[in-house]
């Protein structure tokens, strides 16, 4: 008992895992380790001097899932902790988001921890991941196929979240409760072989220890650690990195310079690519290798615009020099054509803004002329049927200073003017021609001239955009997790 509670200690101090006078919410299946997970923090709680509450999620996977509940209710009880335990169903969640019943679990159980631990002002929460389970992750990330990132295993620690038993092994927890006559229930699917993590449980990690390594499991957590801390330094150099290319924009988006990128290893462009996403989307759930790849084959893309879309309705574009990463909904073309009545104020929902005319008379005026979203053009020139309308095949457009007309598409390529965005950009169009690319460029028939007598104010006021169930960001699987049946045990 000594050795297992001077190892959880150690752990705990090494990892700063806990803090004088904090509360932990233990999650406890029953299972071994979990119930050796509580006596043994139970043990120490005084000394640490925290207070513990006692977690239990039946997912009601198997006919003896209750049996776990009350076996946990009864123990909790008598150890006098608190205990809150509650049900929900797996398989309907599994079903609603297309995982497997695995992923969906462990999907509702951290999403049920976190809530729980914020309702109870909990201030860690504790996993009973052991020295095993640190090797089976490994063995299986790595036959799996993984980088640096996914070979340093379970982290000891990440947030609110720590692992007491990660270096204690499943023999010495087994031996502590035998030795100690503390009882605990054992899950039936632990011995199905049709699962990977069991394979290597049950057979390939007991063949390495007997032909090449008895310390395996040892061996597995020192390199878990070691790359663990190279990650870190990493990790560390990538933000230096990301906060230097970044450059001044809208919220919710993320603008990088392209030439603070393209020269960095690949390695530290792969985190920079990732910390970004994350920032933008609050998560990487989705987000693997191939999405990256398809990012980095962006960066070395030297012409036009390009984009690559990622799970979640997270863009990445690559806009010439400039790297934007967003959250966005689909750009849909709009096919708009109406007439505009001088003066007026009128709002084009399908555009998301409102056109303002009037009409200036003969005033002293003088170049810089308003550009951006105010244009000032010939009233004579322009004339009064005046209409705002979307692109069409074939439009022509003589830009200001431009001695002749071009394509409107070849305009928007010089322009720079992303593709998905072309379709949506309103003209304001006579029938002499495109008088105003709004937003970007007046026609160089409708300036203002000395012989100007009148003058056309036009001026855009564009709507805040509105968040949609398409442009929102994803949200996490706490805010919806389907409890079918709670109950407050203790």
């Amino acid at each position: 008992m000594a050795t297992l509670l001077d190892g959880v200690r150690q752990t705990l101090q090494d990892f700063h895992m806990v803090d004088s006078g904090q509360t932990l919410l233990l999650a406890v299946s029953g299972g071994a380790d979990s119930v050796a997970m509580l006596h043994v923090l139970a043990q120490l709680g005084d000394s640490l001097h925290i207070q513990l509450i006692v977690a239990h999620l039946n997912h009601g996977m198997r006919p003896d899932a209750a049996e776990d509940a009350l076996f946990v209710e009864a123990m909790v009880r008598h150890m006098g902790i608190p205990c809150v335990c509650e049900t929900v169903d797996v398989p309907a969640y599994q079903r609603q988001h297309r995982l497997s019943p695995e992923d969906a679990a462990r999907r509702l159980r951290y999403a049920y921890l976190s809530a729980t631990a914020t309702q109870r002002g909990a201030d860690r929460i504790a996993i009973a991941h052991t020295a095993d389970d640190q090797a089976e992750t490994i063995l299986m990330r790595l036959l799996r196929g993984a980088g640096l990132r996914g070979l340093t295993g379970i982290p000891p620690r990440r947030g609110s979240i720590i692992r007491p038993l990660i270096r204690a092994q499943r023999r010495d927890i087994v031996a502590f409760l035998h030795k100690h006559q503390i009882p605990f229930r054992d899950d039936p699917s632990n011995h199905q072989r049709q699962y990977l993590r069991n394979r290597l449980r049950l057979d390939l990690i007991p063949y390495l220890q007997q032909q090449y390594n008895p310390r395996l499991t040892e061996t597995l957590g020192t390199t878990a650690h070691l790359l663990a801390e190279d990650e870190a330094t990493l990790q560390a150099l990538a933000h230096e990195h990301l906060q230097a290319a970044r450059l001044p924009w809208q919220p919710a988006q993320v603008a990088l310079r392209l030439d603070r990128l393209i020269h960095l290893p690949v390695a530290l462009q792969r985190r920079m690519l990732r910390q970004v996403l994350s920032e933008v989307s609050g998560h990487l759930h989705d987000i693997g290798a191939k999405h990256i790849a398809a990012i980095l084959h962006l960066l070395q893309t030297d012409s036009g615009s390009r984009r690559v879309t990622l799970p979640h309705n997270l863009v990445v574009e690559r806009r010439y020099h400039i790297l934007l990463i967003q959250p966005q909904s689909p750009q849909f073309p709009v096919a708009l054509d109406e007439p505009v009545q001088i003066p007026s104020q009128r709002a084009m929902k399908a555009l998301g803004l409102t056109l303002v005319s009037d009409l200036l008379g003969h005033v002293p005026v003088a170049e810089p002329f308003p550009t951006g979203d105010e244009a000032w053009l010939d009233a004579t020139a322009v004339g009064l049927d005046v209409r705002l309308r979307t692109r069409r095949d074939g439009d022509r457009f003589q830009p200001l200073g431009s001695p002749q007309t071009k394509k409107l598409k070849d305009f928007f390529i010089a322009a720079k003017m992303p593709r998905a965005e072309r379709d949506r950009l309103p003209l304001v169009v006579t029938p002499r021609g495109i008088a105003w690319v709004v937003g970007m460029r007046i026609a160089e028939w409708a300036k203002i001239t000395p012989a100007t007598r009148h003058i056309l104010r036009l001026r855009v006021i564009r709507h805040p955009p509105t968040k949609t169930a398409m442009s929102a960001r994803a949200e996490d699987c706490t805010s919806d997790f389907p409890v079918v049946f709670r109950r407050g045990l203790c």
